[in-house]
């Protein structure tokens, strides 16, 4: 920051308008602010504070009045203060609240309320930003960067502080700068500082017993590895010996690795070779069970020969099942033929005892009695014949069931005797 100009009106022991060019006196470098008790040093950085941040340092701010006592009862008390900041130039105009002469007013005067005006020098014109006590403080605290009290702690040094702090003893000047900057802020922060580096020493010694337990943790594991610990660090080089014990662990996971790779290559060919032996094994033991069956078909040939025997006997004797059908027929024929000669017999001795005519007649001239016993004598034979062709039948069945055990077996021995070659060969 840097000031430019200051305008002084009706304001502390100006009566009228002064004005100072801080860039005329900047020019010849240091400037001295010089003059007798109360010809209005103090006054003078009272306006500057008071154009920037509308109040003046310390106790001066309620001790007297601001506007002069001097002035002409009708001018009104004003700060002008221009100054840049952040390659930026400024212009403040500040007036305070002062009783105005007035013949409506009461008792004469009429209160008038501090007033601000804040511009910019934009393009060489001046620019309002802002006619707001509250808003034009905000905006300059913002462009300064301090707020009142910073600025008078660091700028601008109270009358009289200064020959005091070179004067004083040691202590008396620790507590000048600390009533002076407020370095209370900075014993705190020392304290504060303190505080943590005990925090975190704590946490220090905590995570260097961590580390040793991490460390012990770390040397079991090399052990149960049997890692060669010949060429360790030693365990106060915390850091260094877990580092080399990682890189121990990873060239020894590394080689175990390989074994491991080697053992899995061993596996699948012993998987490989047990494999082949389990198939060599599954077709050994269909070879066995194909020999077997055809053992028991060999033995099984000369009971296929006798059912082949008893298969044509039931295919010769199939012949006469329409005979056996014919005779069942005629049995039948026979038995109604029987019933109806015995029935007419019957009708003719009726017919003989009722008419006179008729009582010399013989229901035996027609031999049906002969024929009838004859049929009989037939169907007993018959009779006796079906139990033979049923078992004739059953035989029959069987014979057929048997012949197509035989061709199954048959077939079976070829594709065994197929494998056996191929085997074999």
């Amino acid at each position: 920051m840097r000031i430019h100009r200051l305008e002084i009106c009706a304001f502390g022991p100006f009566a009228g308008t002064e004005e100072v060019d801080f860039d005329r006196l900047s020019g010849h470098g240091l400037f001295l602010l010089n003059g007798a008790t109360g010809a209005g040093k103090t006054s003078v950085l009272d306006a500057i504070c008071y154009a920037l941040y509308g109040s003046v340092p310390g106790a001066r701010q309620d001790g007297k009045r601001l506007r002069s006592d001097h002035a002409e009862s009708a001018t009104e008390p004003r700060v002008t203060c221009e100054f840049s900041a952040r390659g930026r130039r400024f212009e403040v105009s500040r007036s305070p609240a002062w009783e105005k002469p007035s013949a409506r007013g009461r008792n004469g005067y009429t209160t008038q309320q501090a007033k601000t005006l804040l511009r910019e020098r934009v393009g060489g014109e001046w620019v309002e930003k802002s006619g707001r006590n509250d808003e034009a403080g905000a905006e300059i605290a913002a462009i300064l960067g301090m707020d009142r009290e910073q600025f008078t702690r660091v700028v601008m040094l109270p009358q009289g502080d200064f020959a005091a702090f070179l004067r004083s003893k040691a202590s008396d000047r620790l507590e000048l700068l600390q009533k002076l900057f407020g370095t209370e802020r900075f014993e705190a922060v020392e304290r504060e500082l303190a505080v943590k580096a005990a925090d975190a020493a704590k946490e220090v010694a905590g995570h260097n017993g961590k580390l040793a337990l991490i460390v012990a943790r770390a040397d079991a594991e090399a052990a149960a590895m049997d890692l060669d610990m010949t060429d360790a660090p030693d365990a106060g080089r915390a850091g260094d010996r877990l580092a080399w014990l990682e890189s121990a662990a990873s060239a020894k996971a590394s080689a175990l690795a390989a074994e491991a790779e080697s053992c899995e290559a061993l596996h699948r060919e012993c998987t490989a070779r047990r494999d082949q032996e389990l198939a060599r094994e599954g077709r050994r033991l269909k070879l066995a069970a194909a020999l077997r069956r055809k053992a028991d078909a060999a033995a099984a040939g000369s009971a296929l020969e006798d059912t082949a025997a008893r298969l044509s006997q039931h295919r010769k004797a199939e012949i006469l099942g329409g005979h056996l059908k014919a005779v069942a027929a005629a049995d039948a024929l026979v038995t109604r033929a029987a019933e109806a000669v015995e029935r007419a017999a019957a009708g003719v001795e009726r017919a003989a005892s009722e008419h006179a005519e008729l009582a010399g007649t013989d229901s035996s001239a027609v031999d049906v009695t002969a024929e009838l016993g004859r049929l009989r004598s037939l169907l007993a034979v018959v009779n006796e014949r079906l139990a033979d062709e049923d078992r004739l039948a059953g035989l029959w069945s069987r014979s057929a069931g048997l012949a197509g055990e035989h061709q199954r077996l048959s077939d079976a021995i070829q594709a065994h005797a197929t494998s056996l070659s191929l085997i074999h060969i």
